[in-house]
């Protein structure tokens, strides 16, 4: 079968063919011209109906086809269909009937690379038609791996526009309400120390005031820290390091919601080139997220490891091919809970700024958007799944410093 990393083809090359005729007299013809030494074929093989070419195909690698569409257990473009869907990467020739031009012509729209016309090609332009139709096969899985990038470039370009702007919208609007509540809790601080008033509900008033002051203030400051991402202090460090400092920052809530925290850790990992800044905010918000979504004594289960990147994983997870190749390491850091999971319908939005399912709680939406971009910014990547039982899983994935 021919391979997408293939060089332009040769003359020289040695061939492999598969025919794929059920008469007799065709197939005799072609294989007797196919024997000719100087055109240099290894291997011809011919199958009589579309299961037996299925099945050669599945156990042998070829270079090229040549196909008659109309077989005893297949007939027009659904034979053609049939061995492209199955086979995207092998370069096909379709063998038509002597008056059927018009018919070999469609073919090149059901996915065939050539088509030859019986009775009317000699042995060297039928050559030259599986030739041509390896080199066409390799181009057009070029030109469809280039227009794949470019569409993965084009969907990047256009996610980083819309989050820059909206950083920028989103930095405006924090620097314009940073002042009013600085004047606000100064105003509180000062009623607090200077005026007197034997009044419980006074105090209670101003303790409320200066609470949800600093609530505004923090969403402010998650503001600011989405629109300045790109300001990255980056250094070897230690990912076990962070995690300890993280899970000292959420102590409070891990207490609070009478949550158990489990680690499993691998030994002599290597370090992480990061923000450790960053990457610790990125590790709270996933550590807190998965405290609201488990009743009181539930579990958080941290895991960290070295692996290989699968194709599998790289599907499953929605990464970029485009940056994510199979088989390169990584580090691996799961964040796991036992909770209720996240609704179907709500998966593709998680990342979405201001999308949040716990508004009603004080949630704004922009902990995983932030999280995801900064862990763009240091080339690994975020990705929250369901888990097979119960619960939510989140996955960071790190490059190493080697």
């Amino acid at each position: 079968m021919a391979e997408k990393e293939k060089n332009v083809v040769n003359f020289s090359d040695p061939l492999s063919v598969l025919i794929v005729e059920d008469n007799e007299v065709d197939y005799k013809m072609l294989s007797s011209m196919l024997k000719d030494e100087s055109y240099k074929i290894s291997y011809s093989q011919v199958t009589e109906t579309l299961a037996d070419a299925v099945k050669a195909l599945k156990e042998k690698s070829f270079d090229v086809a040549i196909v008659d569409l109309n077989l005893s257990d297949s007939k027009g473009e659904l034979t053609l269909k049939e061995i492209t869907e199955q086979f995207p990467l092998l370069p096909v020739v379709v063998n038509t009937g002597a008056y059927e031009d018009d018919l070999g012509l469609k073919t090149l729209g059901y996915g065939a690379q050539d088509f030859l016309v019986k009775s009317k090609y000699t042995a060297y332009t039928l050559i030259k038609a599986l030739r041509y139709a390896i080199e066409r096969k390799r181009l057009e899985l070029e030109l469809k791996d280039t227009m794949e990038q470019l569409s993965v470039t084009q969907r990047q370009l256009i996610e980083a526009e819309r989050m820059r702007i909206i950083g920028g919208l989103a930095s405006g609007v924090a620097h314009e309400v940073k002042n009013p509540l600085a004047t606000i809790l100064y105003g509180v601080t000062y009623l607090t120390d200077h005026v007197q008033v034997d009044d419980e509900k006074y105090q209670v008033v101003l303790d409320n005031i200066r609470a949800a002051t600093h609530k505004a203030n923090n969403i402010i400051v998650d503001l600011l820290d989405f629109a300045s991402l790109s300001r990255l202090n980056k250094k070897a460090t230690s990912l076990e390091d962070i995690i300890e400092k993280s899970l000292s920052l959420v102590g409070h809530e891990i207490d609070k919601h009478k949550v158990s925290v489990s680690k499993e850790i691998t030994k002599d990992l290597q370090d992480i080139v990061v923000d450790k800044n960053r990457i610790e905010q990125v590790v709270v918000n996933l550590l807190l997220n998965a405290i609201y979504s488990i009743t009181e004594g539930g579990n958080v289960h941290i895991r960290v490891h070295n692996g290989c990147l699968s194709s599998e994983m790289i599907k499953s997870m929605g990464l970029s091919e485009h940056y994510f190749k199979n088989g390169d390491r990584y580090l691996f850091m799961h964040i796991e809970d036992n909770g209720s999971g996240i609704k179907n319908e709500n998966l593709d939005k998680l990342c979405d700024p201001f999308f949040t399912t716990r508004r009603a709680k004080g949630g704004i939406g922009l902990g995983l958007p932030v999280s995801k971009n900064i862990m763009e910014l240091h080339e690994g990547s975020l990705c929250v799944q369901n888990k097979e039982d119960e619960g939510a899983r989140a996955t960071l994935i790190f490059r190493t410093s080697l």
